[in-house]
């Protein structure tokens, strides 16, 4: 087995007392819990993700009691001897890590390119790996924001032993994860695919009049048909053609107001030229 170790800390406001409401803290802790589980699935099953954060096959993961004093409490990760004889037993930890950073940092509106051969292999997929995992932990993200949404000035952060911190949640992150849908969907969104997951439906559309990528997912009722059209523009795009396609879409806004992804609900053929 291999076991690696973090710290999550709750600082400002009541937290500086060591004190934290019961029902926010609670929430938080259930968001951390599922975070880790969507995380920890994906990183041991190469990528694959799933929504439903439950218990993870290779790993269990444990919390340990608060500091007197602070709020602040450890986390342990184990993963079992399988898990780290099919991933390397020096591979396992430095890759978990910049596997948890690459991805959490996409989810709160930050930015850590890979730095170890692992997950930059992950990176380099045709699949927009990192966007449908960092939808995936818009809501454990969002819970475990939870105390930030009362307290003015508290922050939460995730710090290893001895090396020091990974990540920092403070308004702006919450404020990334809050999303909210803008309402009416809009016709004649145009642009062309440039990364589709057929599987789960999750993609990236060059939009011709922003002059930029944005992420798109697709609602439960597109036909097969536009399905393939998603596909078919993203293999024309790779051989050097337009493959334009017109989209029936609302948009996803952050809390902030920015344009996350759009979220379709239908998909037209326009061609090549």
């Amino acid at each position: 087995m291999k076991e690696l170790n973090f710290k999550i800390s709750y600082s400002g406001a009541s937290a500086d007392q060591g004190l934290l409401d019961i029902y926010d803290a609670g929430v938080s802790t259930l968001g951390l819990a599922r975070a880790l589980s969507v995380t920890t699935h994906a990183f041991l099953n190469d990528g694959k993700i799933r929504k439903r954060a439950e218990r993870v096959v290779g790993a269990r993961v444990y919390l340990h009691p608060p500091k007197n004093g602070s709020f602040e409490e450890l986390v342990t990760i184990v993963f079992t001897d399988p898990v780290v004889q099919a991933i390397g037993t020096a591979v396992i930890v430095p890759a978990f890590w910049d596997f948890l950073k690459w991805t959490w940092s996409e989810a709160v509106g930050g930015q850590h390119q890979p730095e170890t051969p692992f997950v930059r292999r992950l990176e380099d997929r045709v699949e927009p790996l990192i966007g449908e995992i960092g939808v995936a932990l818009e809501s454990p993200m969002a819970e475990l924001h939870r105390p930030i949404q009362h307290a003015a000035n508290m922050e939460i952060s995730i710090s290893r032993p001895r090396v020091g911190e990974i990540i920092r949640l403070d308004h702006t992150t919450m404020a990334y994860v809050s999303i909210r849908d803008e309402g009416e969907a809009e016709e004649g969104i145009i642009g062309n695919v440039t990364k589709y997951n057929i599987i789960s439906g999750y993609g990236r559309l060059f939009v011709d009049e922003l002059d930029r990528t944005v992420p798109f997912d697709l609602d439960s009722n597109i036909s097969d048909d536009q399905k393939q059209l998603l596909t078919r523009s993203s293999h024309d795009r790779n051989r050097g053609l337009d493959g334009k396609i017109a989209l029936n879409a609302s948009r996803i806004l952050t809390g902030r107001g920015e344009l996350k992804r759009f979220k379709v609900y239908g998909v037209e053929w326009i061609g090549n030229n």
